[in-house]
């Protein structure tokens, strides 16, 4: 089985064998290769003459740390697992899918996890060290108005230099 859309009801169907396995009853889903496999059935020659499944957004960088793609599904479109007894963990990107009560997420037995968060950062470009070097690296020359941290941190650096050289 595939993914397929419903273009009378509007239904994206997941079927579980498109889940990556995980153990016992818990799959995955790589939220980004399940929009890239609606946007193909979007661009075939059926698919065409229908609005667009979803909003894309992809990663972006802040301040030397990656956050993650967002996707939102819109309008008349929802989404469908396979009704059977499983759980499944949405990974890769802050989205809507799991949205039962805006009416993406179409409920059944399938238990469906996001993994949303307001500042989910990509795991795979950033580690806490990678995190904390790049916030300690920053060019803090820039900062020059007061209560700025690194303005604050440059006048500390200054106080303490004068200090020392004062006391030489």
């Amino acid at each position: 089985m595939a993914i397929t859309i419903n273009h009378t009801t509007f239904v994206i169907s997941v079927p579980q064998s498109d889940l990556t396995f995980v153990s016992g009853t818990l799959y995955k889903m790589d939220t980004d290769a399940f929009r890239l496999a609606v946007k193909t059935i979007e661009a075939s020659e059926e698919g065409m003459v229908l609005s667009d499944t979803n909003v894309h957004n992809t990663e972006v960088v802040v301040a030397g740390i990656p956050y993650a793609r967002s996707i939102e599904f819109v309008a008349p479109y929802s989404i469908e697992f396979e009704d059977l007894q499983y759980t499944c963990i949405l990974e890769g990107s802050n989205n809507n899918i799991w949205d039962v009560g805006g009416g993406v997420l179409v409920q059944n037995q399938a238990q469906i996890i996001p993994t949303n968060s307001g500042g989910l950062v990509n795991p795979s470009g950033s580690s806490p060290t990678a995190i904390a070097n790049a916030v300690w690296s920053k060019d803090i020359s820039g900062y020059t108005a007061d209560g700025e941290a690194g303005y604050e941190l440059q006048i500390a650096r200054l106080q303490a230099a004068l200090a020392a050289a004062l006391s030489a």
